[in-house]
């Protein structure tokens, strides 16, 4: 067994595909395939199943992916110490955010980032999490941040923590701005979202058929800057992270009102390739964005006393 074959193995578990594999490790898929039949004549299981689909693992496949990808994870982290050695922290470094982190935390972490690394090629892509996620399955970015789902063969997942969800809407209503609302109270919700298939679209949604509360209408806005205009000058609410709508505590553009009876939250990840390790450069950008969430909790908690959480999730 040897890194070559262990390489094969998670690339050909991750696209689904000798094809797609050979392409992506620049191979033929012969000799991918004389790779996967001597690592299953050394490990004595068989590792793969080949289908009109496609190829996925085996029961013993799964396993040994979960392995392998950690593997090289750690052989990926040593190369990387390795070669900062002695080096300041420059190069490449690309991460992936939700509107939610960019509107709400990413500029001061980038003017202090840059400022002690100006050696760090920084790019920054703003989308939601269906494309984020096919980025780092695509190894396009160093990592993301996400609402928290299951995520797929090739990417690994880490908590970040957990935001209320909060209505944003136009000042001048009977509720004080930060003060916390009901929306049984507010009749039929006329609700500015982003469109379906976006996790936290998804979640609110099944929230509100699960209390019943009447919607007038919907729009599908997969623009943030756009909704938040859009409610400031209409009768058209939004619901929206904490971390987002700290923007607005000042209340001179929207209202702020924490959602309850029942409550909503949101739950983040940090997700990256499985079998890649941070680079030094995006082990401290990281780091300094965990810094700034976390006081921007900090802050929401002193202005309406709500409980905060920490990395992991505990209150």
């Amino acid at each position: 067994m040897n890194l070559r074959q262990l390489v094969t193995f998670v690339r050909i578990v991750e696209e689904g595909s000798f094809n797609k594999a050979a392409q992506r490790l620049h191979a033929t898929q012969s000799g991918l395939s004389m790779q996967i039949r001597n690592l299953e004549e050394d490990l004595g299981v068989a590792l793969l199943e080949r289908s009109a689909r496609g190829v996925t693992p085996t029961r013993a496949g799964r396993l040994f992916y979960r392995r392998a990808a950690a593997i090289l994870h750690d052989v990926d982290q040593a190369r990387s110490e390795m070669r900062q050695i002695d080096r300041d922290v420059a190069g490449p470094l690309r991460v992936g955010l939700m509107p939610t982190f960019t509107r709400g935390l990413l500029a001061p972490v980038i003017q202090g980032f840059l400022r002690d690394y100006p050696s760090v090629e920084l790019s920054v892509t703003e989308a939601y999490s269906a494309l984020l996620t096919d980025m780092v399955l695509a190894e396009e970015t160093d990592f993301a941040i996400v609402p928290t789902v299951t995520p797929p063969d090739g990417v690994s997942a880490t908590h970040l923590g957990t935001d209320p969800e909060m209505l944003l809407i136009r000042p001048g209503g009977s509720v004080p701005h930060l003060a916390p609302i009901r929306l049984a109270d507010l009749g039929p919700l006329k609700l500015v979202l982003a469109a379906r298939g976006n996790a936290r679209r998804d979640a609110i949604e099944a929230a509100l058929i699960q209390q019943g509360l009447p919607i007038e209408t919907i729009i599908d806005m997969d623009a943030m800057i756009a909704t938040l205009e859009f409610v400031a000058q209409s009768d058209f609410i939004t619901i929206l992270p904490a971390t987002v709508a700290a923007k607005d505590i000042p209340g001179t553009e929207r209202w702020v009102h924490p959602l309850a009876d029942p409550p909503l939250t949101v739950s983040y990840s940090v997700i990256q390739p499985a079998a890649r390790a941070l680079s030094p450069a995006a082990s401290l950008f990281l780091e300094r964005l965990r810094k700034e969430y976390t006081a921007s909790q900090d802050r929401w908690s002193d202005l309406i006393g709500a409980p905060r959480r920490d990395l992991h999730g505990q209150v």
